[in-house]
Protein backbone atom coordinates (compact mmCIF):
# COMPACT_ATOMS: atom_id res chain seq x y z
CA UNK A 1 0.00 0.00 0.00
CA UNK A 2 1.56 3.32 -1.07
CA UNK A 3 1.66 6.50 0.98
CA UNK A 4 -1.05 8.23 -1.08
CA UNK A 5 -3.52 5.40 -0.50
CA UNK A 6 -2.77 5.32 3.23
CA UNK A 7 -3.33 9.07 3.53
CA UNK A 8 -6.50 8.87 1.44
CA UNK A 9 -7.87 6.08 3.65
CA UNK A 10 -7.10 8.00 6.85
CA UNK A 11 -8.68 11.16 5.46
CA UNK A 12 -11.90 9.40 4.48
CA UNK A 13 -12.06 7.51 7.78
CA UNK A 14 -11.73 10.73 9.78
CA UNK A 15 -14.22 12.53 7.56
CA UNK A 16 -16.79 9.76 7.99
CA UNK A 17 -16.03 9.66 11.74
CA UNK A 18 -16.72 13.42 11.90
CA UNK A 19 -20.13 12.81 10.37
CA UNK A 20 -20.96 9.93 12.72
CA UNK A 21 -19.68 11.75 15.80
CA UNK A 22 -21.58 14.92 14.93
CA UNK A 23 -24.83 12.97 14.47
CA UNK A 24 -24.27 11.05 17.71
CA UNK A 25 -23.69 14.28 19.63
CA UNK A 26 -26.84 15.79 18.14
CA UNK A 27 -28.90 12.76 19.24
CA UNK A 28 -27.53 13.12 22.79
CA UNK A 29 -28.36 16.82 22.78
CA UNK A 30 -31.90 16.25 21.50
CA UNK A 31 -32.49 13.52 24.09
CA UNK A 32 -31.28 15.74 26.94
CA UNK A 33 -33.46 18.68 25.89
CA UNK A 34 -36.56 16.53 25.36
CA UNK A 35 -36.15 14.78 28.71
CA UNK A 36 -36.07 18.08 30.60
CA UNK A 37 -38.38 20.29 28.56
CA UNK A 38 -41.47 19.54 30.66
CA UNK A 39 -39.93 20.79 33.90
CA UNK A 40 -38.26 24.13 34.56
CA UNK A 41 -34.90 23.70 36.37
CA UNK A 42 -35.09 24.69 40.01
CA UNK A 43 -32.82 27.72 39.67
CA UNK A 44 -35.10 29.17 36.97
CA UNK A 45 -38.42 28.19 38.56
CA UNK A 46 -39.29 31.73 39.60
CA UNK A 47 -38.01 33.33 36.41
CA UNK A 48 -39.24 31.19 33.53
CA UNK A 49 -42.75 29.84 33.01
CA UNK A 50 -43.24 26.28 31.82
CA UNK A 51 -44.57 27.50 28.46
CA UNK A 52 -41.55 29.77 27.98
CA UNK A 53 -39.22 26.91 28.93
CA UNK A 54 -40.87 24.61 26.39
CA UNK A 55 -40.64 27.28 23.70
CA UNK A 56 -36.95 27.78 24.48
CA UNK A 57 -36.41 24.02 24.30
CA UNK A 58 -38.04 23.77 20.87
CA UNK A 59 -36.02 26.77 19.65
CA UNK A 60 -32.79 25.20 20.88
CA UNK A 61 -33.67 21.89 19.21
CA UNK A 62 -34.24 23.77 15.97
CA UNK A 63 -30.94 25.62 16.26
CA UNK A 64 -29.01 22.45 17.06
CA UNK A 65 -30.61 20.59 14.14
CA UNK A 66 -29.61 23.38 11.78
CA UNK A 67 -26.12 23.38 13.29
CA UNK A 68 -25.77 19.66 12.54
CA UNK A 69 -26.94 20.16 8.95
CA UNK A 70 -24.39 22.96 8.66
CA UNK A 71 -21.65 20.62 9.83
CA UNK A 72 -22.75 18.01 7.28
CA UNK A 73 -22.78 20.65 4.53
CA UNK A 74 -19.21 21.65 5.38
CA UNK A 75 -18.08 18.03 5.10
CA UNK A 76 -19.86 17.65 1.76
CA UNK A 77 -18.14 20.79 0.51
CA UNK A 78 -14.79 19.34 1.59
CA UNK A 79 -15.52 16.22 -0.49
CA UNK A 80 -16.59 18.27 -3.50
CA UNK A 81 -13.45 20.38 -3.35
CA UNK A 82 -11.10 17.42 -3.01
CA UNK A 83 -12.32 14.13 -4.52
CA UNK A 84 -15.05 15.95 -6.44
CA UNK A 85 -12.45 17.87 -8.41
CA UNK A 86 -13.57 21.33 -7.28
CA UNK A 87 -10.10 22.56 -6.37
CA UNK A 88 -8.56 21.31 -9.62
CA UNK A 89 -11.32 22.89 -11.71
CA UNK A 90 -11.37 26.25 -9.94
CA UNK A 91 -7.59 26.52 -9.82
CA UNK A 92 -7.33 25.80 -13.55
CA UNK A 93 -10.05 28.35 -14.28
CA UNK A 94 -8.29 31.13 -12.38
CA UNK A 95 -4.88 30.20 -13.77
CA UNK A 96 -6.13 30.30 -17.35
CA UNK A 97 -7.71 33.69 -16.79
CA UNK A 98 -5.18 35.40 -14.52
CA UNK A 99 -1.97 33.38 -14.69
CA UNK A 100 -0.27 31.64 -11.78
CA UNK A 101 0.98 34.67 -9.85
CA UNK A 102 0.63 35.64 -6.22
CA UNK A 103 -2.62 37.53 -6.83
CA UNK A 104 -4.23 34.42 -8.34
CA UNK A 105 -3.25 32.27 -5.37
CA UNK A 106 -4.56 34.82 -2.88
CA UNK A 107 -7.82 35.12 -4.81
CA UNK A 108 -8.18 31.32 -4.93
CA UNK A 109 -7.74 30.93 -1.17
CA UNK A 110 -10.11 33.80 -0.39
CA UNK A 111 -12.82 32.48 -2.72
CA UNK A 112 -12.75 29.05 -1.09
CA UNK A 113 -12.88 30.69 2.34
CA UNK A 114 -15.80 32.81 1.16
CA UNK A 115 -17.69 29.67 0.10
CA UNK A 116 -17.48 28.28 3.64
CA UNK A 117 -18.33 31.69 5.11
CA UNK A 118 -21.47 31.99 2.98
CA UNK A 119 -22.65 28.48 3.83
CA UNK A 120 -22.12 28.98 7.56
CA UNK A 121 -23.73 32.43 7.44
CA UNK A 122 -26.83 31.05 5.74
CA UNK A 123 -27.24 28.28 8.29
CA UNK A 124 -26.76 30.62 11.24
CA UNK A 125 -29.47 32.84 9.75
CA UNK A 126 -31.79 29.84 9.41
CA UNK A 127 -31.09 28.91 13.04
CA UNK A 128 -32.74 32.08 14.28
CA UNK A 129 -35.78 31.75 16.48
CA UNK A 130 -38.71 33.06 14.40
CA UNK A 131 -40.46 34.36 17.53
CA UNK A 132 -37.61 36.56 18.75
CA UNK A 133 -35.57 36.80 15.55
CA UNK A 134 -32.63 35.43 17.51
CA UNK A 135 -31.47 32.31 19.26
CA UNK A 136 -29.22 31.30 22.11
CA UNK A 137 -26.84 29.83 19.53
CA UNK A 138 -26.65 33.11 17.67
CA UNK A 139 -26.19 35.21 20.79
CA UNK A 140 -23.38 33.08 22.13
CA UNK A 141 -21.30 32.95 18.95
CA UNK A 142 -21.60 36.32 17.27
CA UNK A 143 -20.52 39.82 18.13
CA UNK A 144 -21.49 43.05 16.48
CA UNK A 145 -21.63 43.71 12.74
CA UNK A 146 -18.64 46.02 13.00
CA UNK A 147 -16.49 43.36 14.68
CA UNK A 148 -17.53 40.78 12.09
CA UNK A 149 -16.60 43.12 9.24
CA UNK A 150 -13.23 43.83 10.84
CA UNK A 151 -12.64 40.09 11.25
CA UNK A 152 -13.34 39.52 7.54
CA UNK A 153 -10.92 42.31 6.63
CA UNK A 154 -8.22 40.82 8.83
CA UNK A 155 -8.87 37.37 7.34
CA UNK A 156 -8.13 38.79 3.88
CA UNK A 157 -4.98 40.49 5.18
CA UNK A 158 -3.78 37.36 7.03
CA UNK A 159 -4.22 35.08 3.99
CA UNK A 160 -2.47 37.64 1.79
CA UNK A 161 0.41 37.99 4.27
CA UNK A 162 0.91 34.22 4.59
CA UNK A 163 0.99 33.64 0.84
CA UNK A 164 3.26 36.65 0.36
CA UNK A 165 5.75 35.20 2.88
CA UNK A 166 5.52 31.86 1.09
CA UNK A 167 6.26 33.48 -2.26
CA UNK A 168 9.62 34.68 -0.91
CA UNK A 169 10.87 31.16 -1.52
CA UNK A 170 13.16 30.94 1.52
CA UNK A 171 13.30 27.68 3.46
CA UNK A 172 12.17 29.49 6.61
CA UNK A 173 9.10 31.06 4.92
CA UNK A 174 6.77 29.23 7.29
CA UNK A 175 8.36 30.94 10.31
CA UNK A 176 7.83 34.32 8.66
CA UNK A 177 4.23 33.32 7.91
CA UNK A 178 3.72 32.23 11.51
CA UNK A 179 5.06 35.50 12.91
CA UNK A 180 2.98 37.57 10.47
CA UNK A 181 -0.22 35.63 11.20
CA UNK A 182 0.35 35.79 14.97
CA UNK A 183 0.80 39.57 14.88
CA UNK A 184 -2.25 40.02 12.68
CA UNK A 185 -4.50 37.66 14.67
CA UNK A 186 -3.63 39.38 17.94
CA UNK A 187 -4.12 42.75 16.23
CA UNK A 188 -7.48 41.63 14.88
CA UNK A 189 -8.58 40.59 18.36
CA UNK A 190 -7.57 43.94 19.83
CA UNK A 191 -9.21 45.97 17.04
CA UNK A 192 -12.38 43.87 17.10
CA UNK A 193 -12.71 44.33 20.86
CA UNK A 194 -12.07 48.07 20.58
CA UNK A 195 -14.68 48.79 17.89
CA UNK A 196 -17.14 46.02 18.70
CA UNK A 197 -20.05 48.06 19.97
CA UNK A 198 -21.26 51.61 19.79
CA UNK A 199 -22.35 52.85 23.20
CA UNK A 200 -23.25 55.98 25.12
CA UNK A 201 -22.28 56.85 28.70
CA UNK A 202 -24.57 55.64 31.46
CA UNK A 203 -26.76 58.50 32.64
CA UNK A 204 -25.76 60.20 35.87
CA UNK A 205 -27.56 58.83 38.85
CA UNK A 206 -27.34 56.50 41.81
CA UNK A 207 -26.50 53.44 39.66
CA UNK A 208 -23.70 55.21 37.79
CA UNK A 209 -22.20 56.52 41.03
CA UNK A 210 -22.34 53.08 42.62
CA UNK A 211 -20.79 51.31 39.63
CA UNK A 212 -18.01 53.91 39.34
CA UNK A 213 -17.21 53.36 43.01
CA UNK A 214 -17.23 49.60 42.47
CA UNK A 215 -14.77 49.84 39.56
CA UNK A 216 -12.49 51.96 41.71
CA UNK A 217 -12.79 49.50 44.59
CA UNK A 218 -11.70 46.52 42.48
CA UNK A 219 -8.93 48.59 40.83
CA UNK A 220 -10.22 48.37 37.26
CA UNK A 221 -9.09 51.43 35.32
CA UNK A 222 -11.49 52.47 32.57
CA UNK A 223 -13.36 55.38 31.02
CA UNK A 224 -16.43 54.33 32.98
CA UNK A 225 -19.71 52.51 32.39
CA UNK A 226 -21.50 52.75 29.05
CA UNK A 227 -24.80 51.45 27.66
CA UNK A 228 -24.76 49.55 24.36
CA UNK A 229 -26.88 50.83 21.49
CA UNK A 230 -27.59 47.16 20.67
CA UNK A 231 -28.91 44.54 23.08
CA UNK A 232 -26.73 41.79 21.60
CA UNK A 233 -23.31 41.45 23.14
CA UNK A 234 -20.98 38.68 22.02
CA UNK A 235 -20.10 37.83 25.61
CA UNK A 236 -23.61 36.45 26.16
CA UNK A 237 -23.62 37.93 29.68
CA UNK A 238 -24.96 41.41 29.00
CA UNK A 239 -21.56 42.92 29.87
CA UNK A 240 -18.66 43.57 27.52
CA UNK A 241 -15.32 45.28 28.10
CA UNK A 242 -14.01 47.05 25.01
CA UNK A 243 -10.70 48.75 24.39
CA UNK A 244 -7.33 48.51 26.11
CA UNK A 245 -5.49 50.32 28.88
CA UNK A 246 -7.18 53.37 30.33
CA UNK A 247 -9.42 53.55 27.25
CA UNK A 248 -11.37 50.50 28.35
CA UNK A 249 -15.14 50.80 28.53
CA UNK A 250 -17.51 48.66 30.58
CA UNK A 251 -20.49 48.24 28.25
CA UNK A 252 -23.88 47.08 29.58
CA UNK A 253 -27.09 46.25 27.74
CA UNK A 254 -30.39 47.95 28.51
CA UNK A 255 -32.01 44.62 29.40
CA UNK A 256 -29.28 43.88 31.96
CA UNK A 257 -29.86 47.25 33.64
CA UNK A 258 -33.64 46.78 33.61
CA UNK A 259 -33.72 43.21 34.92
CA UNK A 260 -30.92 43.11 37.49
CA UNK A 261 -30.52 44.96 40.78
CA UNK A 262 -27.30 46.94 41.48
CA UNK A 263 -25.64 44.09 43.41
CA UNK A 264 -26.28 41.67 40.56
CA UNK A 265 -24.99 44.15 37.99
CA UNK A 266 -21.80 44.54 40.03
CA UNK A 267 -21.45 40.76 40.14
CA UNK A 268 -21.84 40.44 36.37
CA UNK A 269 -19.27 43.20 35.83
CA UNK A 270 -16.86 41.48 38.21
CA UNK A 271 -17.21 38.25 36.28
CA UNK A 272 -16.58 40.01 32.96
CA UNK A 273 -13.52 41.75 34.42
CA UNK A 274 -12.18 38.32 35.30
CA UNK A 275 -12.93 37.07 31.78
CA UNK A 276 -11.18 40.12 30.32
CA UNK A 277 -8.02 39.52 32.34
CA UNK A 278 -7.80 35.93 31.09
CA UNK A 279 -8.64 36.81 27.48
CA UNK A 280 -6.09 39.59 27.00
CA UNK A 281 -2.33 39.19 27.30
CA UNK A 282 0.34 36.67 26.42
CA UNK A 283 -1.16 33.86 28.48
CA UNK A 284 -4.46 34.13 26.58
CA UNK A 285 -2.77 33.93 23.18
CA UNK A 286 -0.20 31.24 24.08
CA UNK A 287 -2.38 28.28 22.94
CA UNK A 288 -2.90 29.95 19.56
CA UNK A 289 0.80 30.70 19.17
CA UNK A 290 1.71 27.07 19.87
CA UNK A 291 -0.98 25.57 17.61
CA UNK A 292 -0.30 27.98 14.74
CA UNK A 293 3.44 27.21 14.94
CA UNK A 294 2.64 23.51 14.57
CA UNK A 295 0.19 24.31 11.75
CA UNK A 296 2.73 26.18 9.65
CA UNK A 297 5.47 23.66 10.37
CA UNK A 298 3.28 20.81 9.14
CA UNK A 299 2.12 22.89 6.18
CA UNK A 300 5.75 23.34 5.11
CA UNK A 301 6.34 19.59 5.43
CA UNK A 302 3.21 18.36 3.60
CA UNK A 303 3.56 20.89 0.78
CA UNK A 304 6.56 18.98 -0.55
CA UNK A 305 4.98 15.50 -0.48
CA UNK A 306 3.31 14.28 -3.72
CA UNK A 307 1.27 11.70 -1.79
CA UNK A 308 -0.41 14.55 0.13
CA UNK A 309 -1.99 15.84 -3.10
CA UNK A 310 -2.71 12.41 -4.55
CA UNK A 311 -4.29 11.23 -1.28
CA UNK A 312 -6.78 14.11 -1.49
CA UNK A 313 -7.82 13.27 -5.02
CA UNK A 314 -5.79 16.11 -6.50
CA UNK A 315 -3.14 15.47 -9.13
CA UNK A 316 0.41 16.29 -8.05
CA UNK A 317 2.18 19.31 -9.46
CA UNK A 318 0.29 21.84 -7.34
CA UNK A 319 3.20 22.39 -4.96
CA UNK A 320 4.01 25.68 -6.68
CA UNK A 321 0.43 26.89 -6.32
CA UNK A 322 0.69 28.00 -2.73
CA UNK A 323 -2.93 29.09 -2.44
CA UNK A 324 -4.06 25.61 -3.46
CA UNK A 325 -1.73 23.96 -0.95
CA UNK A 326 -2.88 26.27 1.84
CA UNK A 327 -6.53 25.44 1.14
CA UNK A 328 -5.84 21.69 0.93
CA UNK A 329 -3.97 21.69 4.21
CA UNK A 330 -6.65 23.81 5.93
CA UNK A 331 -9.31 21.31 4.79
CA UNK A 332 -7.16 18.45 6.06
CA UNK A 333 -6.74 20.15 9.44
CA UNK A 334 -10.52 20.73 9.62
CA UNK A 335 -11.17 17.01 9.12
CA UNK A 336 -8.42 15.57 11.33
CA UNK A 337 -8.69 18.01 14.23
CA UNK A 338 -12.47 17.85 14.84
CA UNK A 339 -12.10 15.18 17.58
CA UNK A 340 -9.61 17.47 19.36
CA UNK A 341 -12.01 20.40 19.67
CA UNK A 342 -12.84 19.46 23.31
CA UNK A 343 -9.19 20.06 24.23
CA UNK A 344 -9.37 23.60 22.87
CA UNK A 345 -12.69 24.24 24.59
CA UNK A 346 -11.36 22.76 27.83
CA UNK A 347 -8.61 25.39 27.86
CA UNK A 348 -11.18 28.13 27.29
CA UNK A 349 -13.47 26.71 29.97
CA UNK A 350 -10.53 26.59 32.38
CA UNK A 351 -9.83 30.27 31.71
CA UNK A 352 -13.52 30.97 32.37
CA UNK A 353 -13.34 29.04 35.63
CA UNK A 354 -10.24 30.98 36.69
CA UNK A 355 -12.08 34.21 35.94
CA UNK A 356 -15.02 33.09 38.06
CA UNK A 357 -12.67 32.05 40.87
CA UNK A 358 -11.23 35.55 40.99
CA UNK A 359 -14.60 37.31 40.64
CA UNK A 360 -16.38 35.45 43.47
CA UNK A 361 -13.86 37.03 45.84
CA UNK A 362 -14.95 40.53 44.81
CA UNK A 363 -18.72 40.33 45.18
CA UNK A 364 -21.57 38.42 46.80
CA UNK A 365 -21.61 35.08 44.98
CA UNK A 366 -25.36 34.74 45.55
CA UNK A 367 -25.83 37.96 43.54
CA UNK A 368 -23.61 36.54 40.80
CA UNK A 369 -25.76 33.41 40.58
CA UNK A 370 -29.07 35.26 40.67
CA UNK A 371 -27.81 37.76 38.08
CA UNK A 372 -26.67 34.96 35.77
CA UNK A 373 -30.01 33.19 36.15
CA UNK A 374 -32.08 36.33 35.56
CA UNK A 375 -30.19 37.43 32.47
CA UNK A 376 -30.12 33.94 30.95
CA UNK A 377 -33.78 33.24 31.69
CA UNK A 378 -35.05 34.72 28.41
CA UNK A 379 -32.16 33.42 26.28
CA UNK A 380 -32.86 29.70 26.52
CA UNK A 381 -30.68 29.57 29.60
CA UNK A 382 -33.13 27.21 31.30
CA UNK A 383 -32.66 24.55 28.61
CA UNK A 384 -30.76 21.51 29.88
CA UNK A 385 -27.96 20.85 27.40
CA UNK A 386 -25.98 17.66 27.00
CA UNK A 387 -22.48 18.10 28.51
CA UNK A 388 -20.71 16.14 25.77
CA UNK A 389 -22.47 18.07 23.00
CA UNK A 390 -21.63 21.33 24.75
CA UNK A 391 -17.92 20.57 25.02
CA UNK A 392 -17.75 20.01 21.25
CA UNK A 393 -19.87 22.97 20.24
CA UNK A 394 -19.31 25.83 22.65
CA UNK A 395 -16.25 27.79 23.73
CA UNK A 396 -18.15 28.84 26.87
CA UNK A 397 -20.09 26.87 29.42
CA UNK A 398 -23.86 27.28 29.56
CA UNK A 399 -25.62 29.18 32.33
CA UNK A 400 -26.48 26.06 34.37
CA UNK A 401 -22.86 24.91 34.45
CA UNK A 402 -21.69 28.43 35.22
CA UNK A 403 -24.07 28.73 38.17
CA UNK A 404 -22.89 25.44 39.67
CA UNK A 405 -19.24 26.40 39.07
CA UNK A 406 -19.74 29.72 40.87
CA UNK A 407 -21.38 27.94 43.78
CA UNK A 408 -18.51 25.47 44.08
CA UNK A 409 -15.88 28.21 43.77
CA UNK A 410 -17.45 30.38 46.45
CA UNK A 411 -15.64 30.52 49.83
CA UNK A 412 -16.74 27.47 51.80
CA UNK A 413 -17.96 29.42 54.84
CA UNK A 414 -20.43 31.39 52.66
CA UNK A 415 -22.10 28.37 51.07
CA UNK A 416 -25.47 28.67 52.76
CA UNK A 417 -28.23 26.62 51.16
CA UNK A 418 -30.69 29.21 49.88
CA UNK A 419 -33.93 27.51 48.84
CA UNK A 420 -33.76 28.58 45.19
CA UNK A 421 -30.14 27.59 44.57
CA UNK A 422 -29.15 24.34 42.83
CA UNK A 423 -27.40 21.74 44.92
CA UNK A 424 -23.65 22.26 45.33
Amino acid sequence: MNDALIFESLFLIFLFANLVLGFYLYLREAKSIKEHRNKVPHVFSGLVSLDAHKAASYARLHADKVNEIRHLSNLVLVLLLTFGGGITWFSSLLTNQLGNGLFTQILFALCVGLAFLVINGLFFAIAKNPEKNSSYLILRNFGSSRSKVSNVVFFVVIVSAVLTCWSVGASYWWILAWVASAVLVIGASVVSRSIAYSAHPLSDGELKSRLDQFLGKVGFESKGVFVANSDRLGSGSGVFISGLGTNKKVVLTESLIERLNPSEIEAMIANEIGQYKYQIGFRAYLPYLILSFIFFGLLSYFSTKPWFFQGLGVSSGFDEKHGVVLVLFALTAYVFLFPLIPLRNALLWKAEENAERSSVKLVDWNAMISGTAKFASDKAGSVTLDPLYLVFNSTRTDSMHRIMDIQHLAPRHTRQRDSWLPNA
